[in-house]
């Protein structure tokens, strides 16, 4: 599979975190409970800036180099171009409703509860579509030399075309997110793994935690720039370059997401289900 394409697949995840950490304060204020909303504020910043500084840019470069190859489908993918806006937009009233609604508690609290379900529901189904759509619809249309060029383009290109700073921002405010969501109202396993995350600040953190494991995957940096995960010497999954704890990030869940859902880890031990 394409480096870029799994990139991608991680941000899903990361951003995925971030809008469960919504869904909580959405049923929260649903139910009349306490709403936490600095960690709401923090979400939607969060989301108004990473997917145009960092997420889209990526897909951007993806959708060019199929639209130079295969104009017969892009309007098939359309939709999912202009949902990008769509979801700017409904992402910056959200922040200036939810900076009114914490003074009018609990007043707005419903009416911001649905405001907030719509706008999860869209996200996911955004999502969706693209993983379900427009990255296999690359990796099947796509030459392994289109991908090759695009990966180079992302990983190898001094002239970034993300913000490398802005990386490294979101990442640090991601960690945040996760400590202020650790005592959310999630399960036991849930805060573990969100308290854990939020402590996840080095590549030299994550070999240790895969130690415990028992899983031989390494992170390394890459002679080139950026990081490389290994297991047994061979090359799993290339990072852009990053900050380590953005890098460690990613690859905790990419460990995830291929590892069998009855194998994980959080605070270092392997843990069994």
């Amino acid at each position: 599979m394409s480096d870029t394409i799994r990139v991608l697949q991680q941000e899903h995840r990361n951003v995925a975190k971030v809008l469960a950490l919504i869904q909580q304060q959405a049923t929260n204020l649903a139910t009349r409970a306490p709403a936490n909303f600095r960690l709401l504020e923090g979400c939607m910043l969060y989301l108004s800036s990473y997917p145009e500084k960092c997420h889209h840019p990526k897909e951007d470069l993806v959708y060019r180099k199929l639209r130079s190859r295969c104009p017969d489908i892009v309007d098939s993918l359309r939709d999912l171009v202009e949902e990008h806006e769509t979801l700017a937009y409904f992402t910056r009233n959200l922040r200036s409703t939810i900076a009114v609604a914490q003074h009018e508690v609990p007043a707005v609290s419903s009416e911001l509860a649905d405001q907030l379900m719509k706008y999860l529901d869209a996200y996911h189904q955004h999502m969706a579509s693209e993983e379900e759509v427009f990255f296999p619809l690359a990796l099947e249309r796509l030459s392994n030399e289109d991908l090759a060029e695009i990966d180079f383009a992302l990983f190898d290109q001094p002239d970034h075309l993300f913000d490398p700073d802005a990386e490294k921002r979101l990442a640090e405010l991601h960690a945040a997110l996760a400590r202020l969501g650790a005592v959310e109202g999630q399960g036991a396993d849930d805060r573990e793994e969100a308290a854990w995350l939020a402590k996840l600040m080095s590549v030299e953190h994550f070999n240790e935690a895969m130690r415990h494991a028992g899983d031989p995957v390494l992170l390394t940096p890459s002679s080139g720039g950026g990081y490389e995960l290994k297991r047994h010497g061979q090359i799993l999954m290339r990072i852009p370059e990053c900050s380590e704890s953005r890098a460690a990030w990613c690859a905790y869940f990419f460990r995830k997401a291929t590892n069998p859902p009855d194998s994980r880890f959080t605070t270092g031990h392997a843990h069994s289900r």
